[in-house]
């Protein structure tokens, strides 16, 4: 065999041999990675409970997560979706590394559920004592948006998949997934005319891609629960036309 060729076929060789050891330590990356999603407790060494709802955190947690968790599971006592038997995990990252690194993408969110894996669910850095999570801002997130909103909110998608299960959960419009999980999550902090007045006008908050908030999501579920009468279940598993309920909701219907 000429030496030319003998070159090229130890450098295929070689190069083969680095491809599949690459993707060998890709695929070892990927399986630890999703390791620590399924089993993050290592690097949580701090843990208060309430009830089902179990909180982790990696700085100690004040005192003050009881009334939250109370708050919160007293919403949850209002769906009818609600499994007391159903074990929570709340994983509070109270650095913007430790969050980035479990919610990749979706690091900028308030919260992550990893509800088609297990449930886990990652919160950003929070202020239990004044009940409020910190935004990527390094700001205290206001108004009604509260830790146990958040808390709730992320719950409230585990109680969607135990419903529907893994893969009709991930095929929910996003109208019904994360208007329903606003719809329990903020309790009564909701009020329907003046959302309404707002949706007709085009406020800007009104639009989940400008504002990033979900009150027409909630606005949605709460016509379909409140004002026609439908279930929860019935809301998840039933077709709902969105076009359709917005014109209702225009014309005043």
């Amino acid at each position: 065999m000429p030496t030319g060729a003998g070159n090229t076929g130890r450098y295929e060789l070689s190069r083969k041999r680095l491809l599949e050891r690459t993707v060998g330590a890709l695929a070892l990356l990927a399986a630890a990675y999703l390791g620590l999603l399924a089993f993050p407790y290592p690097l949580f060494s701090y843990q208060a409970s309430f009830q089902n709802i179990a909180v982790y955190s990696d700085q100690p947690i004040p005192g003050a997560i009881g009334p939250v968790l109370r708050t919160v599971e007293d919403r949850l006592s209002r769906s009818a979706l609600n499994d007391p038997a159903l074990q929570h995990r709340v994983f509070l990252c109270n650095s913007n590394r430790l969050f980035a690194f479990f919610t990749n993408f979706n690091h900028r969110a308030g919260g992550v559920n990893y509800a088609w894996l297990n449930r886990n669910i990652f919160l950003r850095r929070s202020n239990i004592d004044n009940d409020r999570l910190v935004g990527p801002s390094g700001k205290e997130v206001p108004g009604e948006r509260t830790l146990d909103y958040f808390v709730g909110h992320e719950i409230t998608h585990s109680l969607e998949v135990n419903t529907v299960g893994r893969y009709r959960y991930l095929r929910l419009p996003a109208w019904k997934r994360e208007g329903y999980a606003d719809y329990i999550g903020k309790g009564a902090h909701f009020n329907f005319a003046d959302q309404v007045a707002a949706f007709r006008r085009g406020a800007w908050e009104m639009d989940p891609a400008r504002s990033g908030l979900y009150l027409r999501y909630q606005l949605l579920v709460t016509y379909v629960m409140d004002q026609k009468g439908a279930s929860a279940q019935t809301l998840l598993t039933q077709p709902f036309d969105e076009s359709a309920l917005e014109n209702e909701l225009r014309a005043g219907q």
